[in-house]
C-alpha cells in the first residue's frame, strides 16, 4: 500500500447542511461516521429535504451549528441560543429563519426523499439550473447524504485550489469533507481523482473503497460562517479538474466519494495508505 499522508481532521454533520462537529476519534460503519448526517431540515409543504445546495431559502442553515444526540442533539442558532433536537420550539425558530415551515427529520430507509440543488451555468458542464435529487444517490446508507457514505479531501487539493483561485478564501468547510487528509509537500492537486476504484486505509482496521469523484455545485461558493462568496472556486475546478460521473457527464469535481469495506475507529493522525486496483 502507498502511504499518503495522516488524518488531519474528522468532521461529522449531525444535521444536514448545517455546521458541523471536529472529532478526536470516531467509529466508522458501513453507513459511515458515526453520526453523520443523521438529521435533517425537511420543508413540510413540499416534503423535500432542505439543503444548502439549493441557497434560496436554504443558505442559512449553514450559519447553524449541531451536535450529535438520539434526540436531533443540539442546535446552535445564528444568534448563539443552543436548542435540544426534540423542542418543540425548534421547528418554529428554524421556520422563521429561512421563512418556510419545516420539521427536524432523521433518517431511516424509508424517509430519506429528496432535496433540490442548483447548478450555475458554466460551458462543458452537464447540469445548470435547479434540479430535484433523489437522498443517497448512490449508497445504501440510510442517511441524508448526496451520493455516498463518506467523503475525503487532501490537503494538497486545497493547495492547489488556492492557487487558482486566488482572490477567494478556499478553506475545507466550503466542500465538507467527512476526512481531510494531510499529504504535506508530496501530495499534488486533486490527487483523489486517482483514488476512484482504490482501496484507502485509514488507521488499523479501517478500509474504504473510492466510488466516484465528488461533483461540485453552487454550495461550494456561498457565504458562511468565516467564508465569504466565492464564485471563483466552482469557475477554477470547472477549468481545471472535469470528470465524468456516473454515466452523467461530466462535473467540475473536487475530492472522492468512498464507501466502507472494512468497518474501523479512527483519529486523527491516523496514517493513510492507499492501493490502487490492478
Amino acid at each position: 500500500m502507498q502511504f499518503v499522508g495522516h488524518v488531519a481532521e474528522l468532521v461529522r454533520y449531525p444535521v444536514k447542511s448545517m455546521q458541523g462537529e471536529r472529532l478526536e476519534r470516531v467509529e466508522v460503519t458501513a453507513a459511515g461516521l458515526d453520526g453523520d448526517r443523521t438529521w435533517a431540515v425537511r420543508d413540510t409543504e413540499t416534503g423535500r429535504i432542505a439543503s444548502a445546495k439549493q441557497p434560496r431559502p436554504w443558505r442559512a442553515l449553514l450559519d447553524c451549528g449541531a451536535t450529535v444526540g438520539d434526540d436531533g442533539g443540539v442546535v446552535t442558532l445564528p444568534d448563539g441560543t443552543a436548542l435540544r433536537g426534540d423542542d418543540p420550539q425548534l421547528s418554529v425558530t428554524l421556520g422563521g429563519l429561512v421563512d418556510r415551515p419545516v420539521e427536524l427529520a432523521r433518517a431511516s430507509t424509508s424517509n430519506l426523499g429528496t432535496y433540490d440543488s442548483e447548478w450555475p451555468d458554466i460551458d462543458g458542464l452537464v447540469l445548470n439550473g435547479e434540479h430535484e435529487l433523489p437522498m443517497a444517490m448512490s449508497t445504501e446508507a440510510a442517511r441524508f447524504v448526496d451520493l455516498a457514505a463518506l467523503h475525503l479531501m487532501t490537503t494538497a487539493t486545497l493547495a492547489h485550489l488556492r492557487q487558482l483561485a486566488p482572490d477567494a478564501t478556499v478553506d475545507a468547510r466550503r466542500f465538507r469533507p467527512n476526512i481531510l487528509i494531510d499529504t504535506g509537500d508530496a501530495g499534488e492537486g486533486f490527487l483523489e481523482d486517482a483514488w476512484v476504484g482504490a482501496t484507502v486505509r485509514i488507521g488499523q482496521t479501517l478500509e474504504l473503497t473510492g466510488v466516484g469523484p465528488t461533483p461540485r455545485c453552487v454550495m461550494t461558493t456561498v457565504e458562511q460562517p468565516g467564508l465569504g462568496r466565492a464564485p471563483s472556486v466552482l469557475r477554477a475546478m470547472a477549468e481545471h479538474n472535469r470528470r465524468p460521473f456516473a454515466g452523467l457527464g461530466e462535473f467540475a469535481c473536487t475530492g472522492v466519494y468512498a464507501e466502507v469495506a472494512v468497518p474501523g475507529v479512527i483519529a486523527p493522525g491516523d496514517e493513510v495508505r492507499v492501493t490502487h486496483s490492478a
